[in-house]
């Protein structure tokens, strides 16, 4: 492997640990930091493990579609996690915890990937420049 691409998937893991680990880490911090921890004391802890891998997923689907410019796809993570939990809002999770943790998500995944893109485009290997023609997207 060249150092280029040694540089491009060091640069890219790292974003990728950002979305995903220390995301999840960040949004459990700023729930317990604005005293929303004792909204979880009820749920199950695998209902929690389940809303760590959703909230990962969703940040990388998330920095996905900002990567490849569709606003589409932030739109349908957004609407997806809204049906889905839209019944269980009063039921399982008080609405506070809820909006606040697909909120801080949402920043989180779109400062990430700021970043990333930043560092791809001034200082790495422009992977995003290349990736863009390939998916069709215009403005890349």
């Amino acid at each position: 492997m060249t150092g280029a691409v040694i540089h491009a998937l060091a640069y890219s893991g790292v974003a990728l640990l950002l979305l995903t680990m220390t995301g999840n880490w960040a949004c459990r911090l700023m729930v317990n930091l604005i005293g929303l921890r004792d909204a979880m004391a009820g749920v199950a802890q695998s209902t929690a493990a389940a809303g760590r891998y959703i909230g990962a997923l969703e940040r990388l689907v998330i920095a996905i579609g900002l990567v490849v410019h569709s606003w589409e796809a932030v739109a349908a993570v957004i609407a997806l996690k809204t049906i889905a939990r839209f019944k269980e809002l009063d039921k399982q999770l008080p609405a506070e915890y809820f909006l606040v943790g697909s909120l801080f998500s949402l920043l989180w995944a779109i400062a990430v990937t700021t970043a990333w893109l930043a560092y791809d485009r001034h200082v790495g290997a422009n992977i995003a420049g290349a990736i863009v023609p390939l998916v069709g997207k215009p403005g890349g």
